[in-house]
């Protein structure tokens, strides 16, 4: 279909972007201008006149400047010049060639149908254009029946299913056509940025489908040339390949054709083509499929009735469909295998494992379509504090990363923690019980479903086992005094702790080797290891980003293991985002402490009497050590005197506490305050206005946290300085990586 050249002043376009919407900073969305921006630059550095582009767009403050320098005749992109611009406007357009451009929020509303929004649209009002719709629109005389013989449309949204409860709030989306199909033949080529149920991604503000697009137009369109699609389409999914192997990526592109090179309707998604092993995985589930067939006529029409609801793609046109069409009919939709699977099962003992594994090697993929999509739906109910929760349960069973806490992705990771072979419950069953056992509102939800999945496996006998060791697990949980919430984390123990491990300085200057684990209950997964000392700049920045992807602001307790002369490092006040516009102290964004569990090996026994009783005393139960005391001798002699008291606070002056630190440590003292800058009589003042308000010495991590936070707006304010000593013996430094870890 490539040709030499092409007259491009026949071609005409219209792009909708849509980044500003009713409900707010939740909805808004940066990127669809830049994106039509970069679609409109395309178009006109081809020859395209810019009087031939008509461009809707409800743009974000801070880049409307840009649009308006590229397209200051745009029109606001909302429903009612949307519908005017498709229903009526497209009549006035006379060329060869039509391309329609849509970026913005899309999602899966009632029917399967893709509604894409509009900016009406907030959270309980759901107003959008159906994008199926749009293809039957340009198949009417709202084109000139004697032009435009090509249409190319690109929509770059997502296509998620609404969750429950607002589901049912959505508005069907709006119908375009009005008029009736007459132009069968006019050729469509219609690409968009994801599979049905599916999110498309945006990278560095900008459609992540939208930039590989361009790429591949711009490297076939060289010279005035017209792009030959199919070699575009193809560039596409080969860049999406290597972005799947390399970084992982979920988001597949989807393509519609009609009539393209003379040829009739098909549709299809993008996937990498099956290696042999998949090729005889394939023949082998359509052989299963075949058998469980031939035993009852008219099972497959029964069956290819039912996936319609299911399946969102084209049914086979053949009626029955045979086994083969039903296979790639279920091929062409995620988690399509298990539900062509569980259809064909229903009531009868699960399929023979060869079945099973059939449909793994294929799609990697366990649970129906119905199971996903009730499982995002009820983690969607839950606020982020709660996602993060069930992704610490599944971190504390298993050795898995979990990068994103939306939805989505989120059941994505957890169904993939490991395929299940037959006879064995998935893990993600597990997880799902271990945190419905600790209580909350969606609990029992969870466990209907969970139990669901397990009787369409045949394995609800496991999941009753499972469900009593998770119930046992949870109430050991709740009744050890020792968790989480005792060492000043979140009263539900979920915010865990992160453990680094400071090495003193080598040679000259402070570049340390450290190391950083997480810590959930009595589970420790490594999470860092810088054997080449770094500078404390540089830990830093790598801390930051380790917090951001495993802790929880405001919960996650920030313990750094240290030599007792480091024990004066400041590390509360160490910066987050030091490089960019939301700059913060470490101390204001978790609760920090120091812990330096040397000297104690002949006073374990004390420091661990003295640790039980930090559990039930308040801050006035803290002894304040004499400032005039300043050697080991002393110190040690004082608080041999206090055997009782579960911790300590020094107002020494700088130089001497190194020895008071000592002693302290020898001493088995768990609990030390102190103010890192001044001298015993202004320590002794700011230390006792920085525990008033602190009732129970358990919550004195976070206690501080509070102060260090108004410390940030005030270099002045007393939490600025306060260091604290908080060493668990119960939670021990883990043991050395070995050079093999992470």
């Amino acid at each position: 279909m490539a040709q030499a050249s092409y007259d491009w002043r026949r071609t005409h376009a219209v792009i909708v972007a849509v980044e500003q919407y009713n409900g707010g900073d939740d909805l808004n969305l940066d990127g669809p201008v830049h994106d039509a921006i970069e679609m409109r630059k395309w178009l006109t550095g081809q020859g395209v006149p810019a009087e031939n582009i008509q461009l809707l767009a409800s743009p974000m403050r801070h880049n409307r400047a840009a649009l308006e320098a590229v397209h200051p005749a745009y029109r606001p992109a909302d429903r009612a010049h949307v519908r005017k611009l498709f229903r009526e406007g497209l009549r006035e357009i006379d060329g060869d060639w039509l391309w329609v451009y849509w970026a913005g929020h899309g999602v899966q509303a009632r029917d399967g149908r893709w509604s894409l929004l509009y900016p009406e649209t907030h959270e309980r009002d759901i107003q959008g254009a159906d994008a199926d719709s749009l293809v039957n629109l340009l198949r009417t005389d709202h084109l000139k029946w004697s032009s435009m013989g090509r249409v190319t449309v690109v929509i770059d949204t997502c296509r998620q299913a609404l969750q429950v409860g607002v589901h049912e709030l959505a508005d069907s989306p709006d119908t375009l056509p009005i008029d009736p199909q007459t132009d069968h033949d006019r050729q469509i080529f219609w690409m968009r940025a994801c599979q049905p149920g599916a999110v498309a991604k945006n990278q560095q503000g900008a459609g992540l489908f939208t930039s590989v697009l361009l790429r591949q137009l711009k490297a076939a369109s060289a010279d005035g040339a017209a792009p030959d699609l199919d070699r575009v389409w193809q560039g596409v999914s080969d860049e999406f390949d290597r972005l799947r192997e390399d970084e992982g990526t979920r988001q597949l592109p989807t393509v519609f054709v009609s009539n393209w090179q003379a040829e009739k309707e098909r549709e299809f998604s993008w996937r990498r083509p099956l290696d042999p092993e998949q090729q005889r995985s394939r023949q082998k589930l359509i052989y299963e499929v075949a058998g469980l067939l031939v035993a009852e006529p008219g099972r497959a029409v029964a069956v290819a009735a039912r996936l319609c609801d299911e399946f969102t793609t084209p049914s086979p046109r053949t009626v029955p469909p045979s086994a083969e069409e039903l296979v790639d009919w279920a091929l062409a939709n995620p988690h399509g295998t298990a539900t062509l699977l569980a259809e064909l099962t229903g009531e009868r003992p699960p399929a023979r494992a060869e079945f099973h594994k059939a449909c793994h090697a294929l799609q990697n993929q366990w649970l129906t379509r119905a199971e996903y999509a009730r499982l995002v739906a009820l983690l969607g109910r839950l606020d982020e504090p709660g996602r993060y929760d069930i992704a610490e349960v599944a971190r504390d069973q298993y050795p898995v990363d979990l990068p994103s806490l939306e939805p989505t992705a989120l059941v994505d990771d957890l169904e993939a923690l490991l395929l299940p072979p037959p006879r064995q419950l998935p893990q993600l069953l597990r997880v799902v019980e271990h945190f419905a056992a600790l209580g909350g509102e969606i609990a029992g939800e969870l466990r209907t479903w969970s139990l669901g999945c397990a009787q369409r496996l045949g394995l609800d006998g496991q999941l009753h086992e499972r469900r009593a060791e998770a119930e046992e697990h949870a109430r050991r949980r709740h009744a050890r005094p020792d968790t989480a919430a005792d060492q000043g984390a979140s009263p539900s123990g979920s915010g865990g702790s992160i453990q680094i491990r400071l090495h003193p300085p080598g040679g000259s200057g402070q570049r340390r080797a450290y190391e950083v684990w997480s810590r959930v209950g009595e589970t420790v997964r490594s999470l860092a290891k810088a054997d080449t000392p770094a500078s404390l700049e540089e830990i830093q920045r790598g801390l930051d980003n380790l917090l951001t992807r495993h802790a929880r602001t405001l919960d996650t307790l920030v313990e750094f293991f240290v030599a007792p002369t480091d024990l004066e490092l400041a590390v509360h006040r160490w910066q987050l985002d030091a490089q960019g516009p939301l700059e913060r102290s470490l101390g204001t964004d978790y609760p920090v402490v120091v812990r330096c569990t040397e000297l104690r090996a002949n006073q374990r026994h004390v420091w661990e009497r003295r640790w039980h009783k930090a559990g039930t005393a308040g801050a006035e139960d803290l002894h304040w050590l004499p400032a005039h005391m300043n050697t080991f001798k002393q110190v040690h002699g004082d608080l041999q005197g206090k055997e009782d008291a579960p911790g300590a606070v020094v107002t020494a002056p700088a130089r001497a506490r190194s020895e008071v630190f000592n002693a302290c440590l020898f001493g088995g003292v768990p609990v030390l305050l102190w103010h890192v800058e001044a001298e015993p009589d202004t320590a002794r003042a700011e230390l006792k206005d920085a525990l008033r308000g602190a009732e129970r010495l358990k919550t004195l991590p976070q206690h501080l946290r509070k102060l260090r936070s108004a410390s940030d707006a005030d270099e002045s304010h007393p939490g600025r300085h306060v260091a604290l000593l908080w060493d668990d013996p119960h939670r021990p430094l883990p043991e050395k990586l070995d050079l093999s870890a992470p």
